[in-house]
């Protein structure tokens, strides 16, 4: 019996872990997996499962491929009758007797942990025997679907390592997975009930990074939910990947109130780049975070991230959620501005999603939630915010990553952020331009971005300055090889570097380069009352307002 795995994954770069679980558990059998993702022609995927012809087609479902799932598994049973088709993950696990109910051209679902289930699924297939045996599977008898009890969670270290080759890793982000379950109970997550975790063995996870260090994988991602809820454990991996990474950086998600001073000692001596965080704030308001089921003092949650901030060489990334209960407007402002403050590398905004399965999704009457019938499940309001609200942070999402998580505008940030107290109205105040000029109309390039910062901020001194300086940073930006129509700056930028000395200092390795051809992708520009050398070449600048001040004194240059 032929069996094929699919994905439909958010991008091409992603690649599904789950998939790759279950083929490696169910070895012995004809299992063979595909990545599609749900940006391929539909028509596509299913000519090429159909030309495949597999007895059995499973897939892996989440709320980002539902609909094309189901779409696809229809088209496929019509096109053969014989094709067994078999979903599983988080989508279809809390409502599998409904799924089935509405789609009859699903025959299986698993629900939960899929290995053991999905093996002992293809054993009864292949071989005979009762559906009632198989654990946590819905299936279809005598014209009634059953539901078999569910599998708990197992023992992560009874699963192999599901990576034979880093060949099928090519350009893809790797997914790892060093342990299952999570000890806190989130109201709005599905992936913990506040109790037990399974660890993979310590040793054996050194083992298992080791093989994408030494095939160089760039980018390994824990899909752990809390991977330092063992905090001893964790630092034992930090000092591990510290010691002994090469090209291949790591990302993994926190608990801020469980970081340590051991841990930050140990990550201090992170090379640059290697570590990635993101930890989930999700809100300040005590009373939100109470009714959702976390125990966060942000105090002290600051007091844990500001020194790994401090560090420089770790990214960090922080989570937000509009849409919590207790949390309106004001007070989602608040929190938005207790987080910032702290100058996170990326600062997520995202908006409630009211999961299949989740505790807030049970508590939807309590809060007065309204929300989309159709995957993802995303609110449109409740008691404390309108849907006037969410459209509104929506607009603030877009500047905010445009402005601040792009890292496009680190001057203009900056700048920026001494003058506003409240730091979300730097955002309020760009998403007023860009209503007022229409801009959320149209796609803009980087240039135009700048020109909106710069124009929404114009009365602000010397921010013009601060606006160039990103543009000229920019590598995206056009505008860099005018001199702004300064044809006298451009006759002493040359002068200047017709200078053998100074070309030495402030470029080294183009000294043997005429002045002519320097000039091309050299520019001086005057910015904060200072001279900057920009090297288009190789997006560097440097500050030689002394040499250059000096150089036009001695050739009574004026510029």
């Amino acid at each position: 019996m032929k069996t094929l795995i699919s994905a439909l994954n958010a991008k091409y770069v992603h690649s599904s872990l789950a998939v790759r679980c279950l083929k490696k558990y169910c070895t012995g059998f004809d299992v063979e997996t595909k990545d599609y993702t749900i940006n391929d022609s539909t028509d596509a995927i299913i000519s090429d499962i159909f030309e495949k012809n597999p007895d059995v087609t499973a897939f892996s479902c989440y709320i980002w491929n539902i609909e094309k799932v189901l779409y696809i598994c229809e088209c496929l049973k019509k096109a053969n009758p014989k094709f067994i088709t078999v979903l599983g993950g988080l989508e279809v696990s809390y409502d599998a007797e409904d799924v089935m109910e509405k789609n009859g051209f699903i025959d299986f679902i698993i629900s939960g942990e899929g290995e053991i289930p999905f093996k002992s699924l293809l054993q009864t297939l292949e071989n005979g025997g009762d559906f009632k045996n198989v654990p946590s599977l819905t299936y279809r008898e005598n014209g009634e679907i059953l539901q078999n009890e569910k599998l708990g969670l197992c023992d992560i270290n009874s699963y192999p390592f599901v990576y034979d080759s880093a060949d099928e890793l090519k350009n893809k982000i790797v997914y790892y997975e060093s342990s299952r379950g999570c000890p806190y109970n989130c109201s709005y997550c599905l992936s913990g009930d506040g109790s037990r975790v399974s660890f993979l063995d310590t040793a054996r996870v050194k083992d298992e990074l080791m093989f994408f260090i030494n095939n160089n994988i760039p980018l390994v991602k824990f899909v752990d939910r809390t991977f330092n809820a063992d905090r001893k454990r964790a630092d034992e991996i930090f000092d591990f990947i510290i010691k002994n990474t090469k090209n291949t950086k790591f990302h993994c998600e926190l608990a801020g109130d469980l970081i340590t001073d051991k841990t930050l000692e140990i990550l201090k001596n992170a090379p640059e780049g290697v570590i990635q965080f993101e930890i989930g704030v999700q809100s300040t308001n005590e009373k939100t975070i109470s009714a959702i089921g976390r125990k966060i003092d942000f105090d002290k949650l600051k007091d844990k991230i500001v020194p790994l901030i401090n560090l420089k060489t770790i990214h960090i990334h922080l989570d937000l959620i509009a849409g919590l209960p207790y949390e309106d407007i004001e007070s989602f402002k608040k929190s938005f501005n207790d987080v910032i403050a702290l100058r996170p590398h990326m600062l997520q905004l995202g908006f409630l999603k009211l999961l299949k399965g989740s505790r807030i999704r049970n508590e939807a009457e309590k809060y007065g939630y309204v929300f989309k019938s159709k995957a993802p499940y995303e609110i449109i309001s409740n008691d404390f915010m309108t849907f006037a609200d969410i459209c509104y942070l929506k607009k603030i999402e877009q500047m905010l990553d445009k402005f601040y998580n792009s890292g496009e505008f680190e001057k203009s940030m900056n700048y920026l952020f001494e003058k506003f107290e409240s730091r979300f109205e730097i955002f309020d105040m760009l998403v007023k331009y860009f209503e007022k000029n229409r801009l959320f109309e149209i796609g803009l390039s980087t240039d135009m971005l700048c020109d909106a910062i710069k124009n929404t901020f114009a009365n602000f001194k010397d921010f013009a300055d601060c606006a160039e300086f990103d543009r000229m940073t920019n590598p995206k930006c056009k505008k860099k090889d005018d001199f702004e129509g300064n044809a006298k700056l451009k006759s002493v930028c040359f002068e200047f570097l017709k200078d053998t000395g100074m070309t030495h200092k402030y470029l080294p390795g183009f000294e043997n380069f005429p002045a002519k051809k320097l000039v091309k992708f050299i520019q001086i520009r005057r910015f904060f009352n200072k001279f900057w050398l920009f090297n288009l070449k190789n997006n560097q600048y440097c500050d030689i307002t002394e040499d250059f001040v000096k150089f036009c004194i001695e050739s009574a240059q004026k510029v």
